[in-house]
């Protein structure tokens, strides 16, 4: 038999330190509860989202390979309501619109009853550590092709350059291929002029103007699904004789900036 690597050895007595540590709280179950974490998945119905456990991600020197070569399992559990603490029941998995897949849950596609609190815990007979995390499932506003909640917020400078970023996609990118990116400008295909260009995952905007003000959404096609993202731009300029004009949304205010000699 090969003795075992130093590297499963360095992260077996890591993970070991660790949930030892915390284990002497007192908690019933021995199980290191890390609450919820700051990350909120937030996602629009009808459309894909992979949840992620954030135990990989931030509290622990380890992959979801790494973990299960040193005989951790990943389990989930799911809490219908948004407390943490609530009552917790194991998920079971279909395999068909929500499955496991590695240290993640993937949603094809959410669905208004997956609001809740998720949480994954990795653990061994001995040692266990957990951590929540929170899924928001929302409709489109009316007659629109976002959720106002859900929207990403920029700023530009009047005669300025700007890039508007179709951000959080790179769950929905096949390694080796560029995204299949639509954009529209208030829910409605648009026919850019020639300072506005459409580069790989943005909008690059070369002179920004008044009339770019607005709400932009991305479409990226995922398999048979589509993924929205939608950012809302807000204009600053300022003009001559000490005048600064604010415009955001079609709205202008006007400020004078007045110097007294004293």
């Amino acid at each position: 038999m090969r003795p075992p690597s130093p590297l499963l050895i360095l992260l077996y007595v890591t993970l070991s330190r660790a949930m030892k540590t915390v284990s002497k709280r007192g908690s019933v179950d021995l199980c290191t509860d890390w609450s919820v974490d700051y990350l909120k998945y937030r996602v629009l119905q009808g459309e894909p989202v992979r949840l992620k456990c954030a135990l990989f991600y931030g509290y622990i020197r380890a992959n979801y390979s790494q973990a299960q070569s040193v005989g951790l399992s990943l389990m989930w559990y799911r809490s219908t309501g948004l407390g943490h603490g609530d009552f917790e029941e194991p998920i079971s998995f279909n395999g068909v619109r929500m499955s496991k897949e590695e240290d993640a849950i993937w949603f094809r596609p959410a669905d208004l009853q997956d609001v809740g609190l998720y949480s994954c815990v990795l653990r061994n007979s001995t040692y266990c550590m957990k951590v929540s995390m929170s899924l928001h499932v929302a409709e489109n506003d009316t007659d629109l092709c976002y959720n106002s909640d859900m929207r990403h917020m920029e700023k530009a400078e009047l005669s300025k350059s700007k890039d508007i970023t179709c951000p959080d996609i790179e769950d929905y990118i096949e390694p080796g291929k560029d995204p299949h990116i639509i954009w529209f400008k208030e829910c409605r295909p648009k026919q850019w002029r020639a300072s506005i260009l459409q580069r790989r995952d943005s909008l690059s905007i070369r002179e920004v103007k008044e009339d770019d003000i607005g709400n932009y959404t991305c479409e990226v096609t995922f398999g048979a699904f589509v993924v929205h993202r939608t950012t809302e731009l807000t204009v600053t300029g300022k003009m001559e004789g000490g005048m600064k004009r604010c415009t955001s949304l079609g709205y202008h205010f006007f400020f004078l900036q007045r110097f007294s000699a004293f």
